[in-house]
């Protein structure tokens, strides 16, 4: 047998033990170099499909096994699958172009090597093929003259046993974590690894196992292993928090396979905030192309929490996948998503996906904005399948184009509200009532500020103005004169109220103002800093269309903060008036706040710039406009 067999050989050898183990990335490597030495090998393109990253690599894999052998059965009942009679699909470079500096001697080594095998002759020939179809196949793979029954037959086995433990693990987790309470995580499914609080009362160490999401500090689940029948699954109960929701109403989140969940909501009874990654390279079943996290949500009611920094406000069902350093894909198979990562918003309806871009020091902070929709691929239809038993293929969807979504999602957040954790504040008002504020209580956190606090501005009509000022008809100093203020008006006494000089903050996040009723402006304040931040200024301009507009109150996560009724435009807080006393200014490490300002009047359609300034450590500011 020649040194040109015996090198494709081992190369298969190792590939298929390699992705046998999950090594998914390392099988790749070596088959890099199988096709270096022989792109027409059967066995190498069947072990390329295995190895696979997405359909397009698939389905070229895939066509390469039909031109070697155009009777293989697996191939043409997967094609068949990924490509249905008409459609058309365009294929990328397949994954296995060689680029190394060393690929020109391997195709001299293979020239070589031809040329020997022809000189070997054909009964040497015949010796080597039988020789090597049974190395192949006590290798856990099949040769290239009988491939194709038997690695139909091997895949159709993998398969059956991957659905087998698919359909076992399920139900477990069915059965033991079906009636969980709400703001709680189950053990579903052996093998988890759990990091709890130091005063957690409970074990989380075996299935059916159930801990309050307040004692779970981190969560590790084990990849799908047909040798050990393992698979780790955890399921949490969290409320339904969008004000639609009906009280009691929870949403089911499972996390499953080779995934960690960090929980970042602190003494938060409900999971608020968190951080989640999913590995690639350890999925080995087609029923499971991935790890993730599955939720899903009651009909009419929904979710919102921050995942990896970026808040997420669901209205239905979606999985997530989030891989380091990578992309965090949040795929929707009902209803609708709002995704909101670095100030940018993004609405997602079902059938579609969005995803951000990760890194930072650990992978996983969100750094980028949500991606346009694009349309589910066949990976997450097969994965909600198998998790859900629906969404099997997009004809089981009910399309929401991304208009539908923003319209739904808006809907939701500006409803009558019920008591629920989120930082958000909604009202219902009548023509002859005050409006009326549910206030969302969170834990009591007093801010420790140690900045000296500005002069007291007083504006009043009878102020003298400066020498150098020009008095217009209007501006007499009597009881009923009128003051403009407007950034360039010399009238404006002293001190004049400027716009804050902090620097911007690279890593607290200010979502779109959003009007929740005619004279309320809305934003969330996402803090990715490292640290609790503390606001210390409030500093808001408008345009003078209304020369009785005011800030009447201003909410931060519920409660009141401030409500002096500060003169006209421009506005500067404390400057103008303290902070209610015991406010709490403080927004969690990792936490999403919610500030509302609500104005004496109506709010016209745009001219209005907030700057929100935080102490040390982070000492910067945000600054969003309408």
């Amino acid at each position: 047998m020649s040194n040109f067999d015996n090198s494709l050989n081992k190369l298969l050898h190792d590939a298929a033990a390699h992705l046998d183990a999950g090594r998914k990335d390392a099988a790749r490597e070596v088959l890099q170099q199988a096709l270096s030495l022989d792109r027409n090998n059967l066995a190498t393109w069947e072990l390329l499909w295995r190895a696979a990253y997405n359909l397009d690599e698939e389905i070229f894999s895939l066509k390469r096994i039909l031109k070697i052998d155009p009777k293989h059965g697996a191939a043409k009942q997967r094609l068949a699958t990924l490509q249905p009679a008409g459609a058309t699909r365009s294929i990328s470079q397949p994954l296995a172009q060689p680029t190394s500096p060393r690929t020109a001697p391997r195709r001299r080594k293979r020239q070589q090597g031809g040329i020997l095998l022809l000189l070997l002759g054909a009964l040497l020939s015949v010796v080597c093929v039988s020789i090597t179809g049974l190395a192949l196949f006590r290798g856990g793979y099949l040769p290239f003259v009988f491939a194709s029954n038997l690695t139909a037959t091997a895949m159709a086995e993998r398969n059956a046993s991957c659905q087998a433990l698919i359909d076992r693990t399920i139900q477990a987790s069915d059965n033991y974590c079906g009636d969980t309470n709400s703001n709680t995580a189950c053990y579903g499914n052996n093998t988890l690894k759990a990091e709890l609080a130091p005063n957690a009362a409970q074990r989380f160490s075996e299935r059916g196992d159930i801990i309050p999401v307040t004692e779970l500090r981190r969560l590790s689940a084990s990849p799908l292993n047909l040798e050990n029948n393992e698979w780790g699954i955890a399921v949490f109960k969290v409320v339904a928090n969008l004000p639609r929701s009906l009280p009691g109403e929870t949403v089911t989140m499972v996390v499953f396979g080779n995934a960690t969940l960090d929980n970042q909501s602190g003494e938060s009874d409900n999971l608020e905030s968190f951080y989640f990654s999913s590995e690639l390279g350890q999925i080995i079943c087609e029923k499971i192309p991935f790890d993730g996290l599955m939720i899903t949500s009651p009909d009419g009611g929904g979710v919102r929490f921050a995942i990896n920094g970026t808040e997420l406000t669901l209205m239905g069902n979606a999985s997530i996948k989030a891989v380091r350093n990578g992309e965090m894909e949040v795929s929707v198979y009902k209803g609708s998503a709002r995704v909101v990562s670095n100030g940018q918003e993004q609405y997602v309806g079902a059938g579609h996906s969005s995803s951000v871009k990760l890194g930072g020091e650990n992978g996983t902070q969100s750094i980028s904005a949500p991606s346009e929709p694009e349309p589910l691929t066949g990976e997450e239809l097969t994965m909600a399948c198998t998790m859900t038993g629906s969404y099997c293929s997009p004809g089981e969807i009910d399309p929401v184009s991304e208009q539908q979504a923003q319209n739904e999602i808006q809907s939701a957040i500006t409803s009558t509200p019920t008591p629920i954790f989120t930082p958000t504040i909604t009202r219902t008002s009548s023509p002859t009532e005050p409006p009326t504020y549910t206030a969302v209580v969170l834990p009591s956190v007093t801010p420790s500020r140690t900045q000296t606090r500005p002069p007291t501005l007083t504006r009043t009509p009878t102020r003298t103005p400066p020498p150098t000022a020009t008095n217009t008809p209007t501006q007499t100093n009597t009881p009923t004169a009128t003051l403009t203020f407007t950034p360039t008006n010399t009238a404006i006494p002293s001190p004049t109220a400027i716009a804050p000089a902090q620097p911007i903050c690279g890593s607290v996040l200010l979502s779109p103002l959003v009007n929740t009723s005619p004279n309320v402006l809305a934003m969330d304040i996402t803090n990715n800093s490292g640290s609790d931040i503390t606001i210390t200024r409030f500093f808001a301009y408008w345009a003078k269309s209304q020369p009785s507009q005011k800030i009447d109150r201003l909410f931060l996560n519920g409660p009141e903060i401030w409500n002096k009724s500060d003169p006209n435009s421009p506005s500067d807080i404390p400057t103008e008036g303290d902070w209610l006393g015991g406010s709490d200014l403080t927004i969690l490490n990792g936490a999403v706040g919610n500030l509302v300002i609500q104005f004496s009047n109506a709010l016209e359609l745009s001219g209005y710039e907030v700057h929100i300034v935080f102490g040390p450590p982070v000492d910067c500011q945000v600054v969003g406009t309408k």
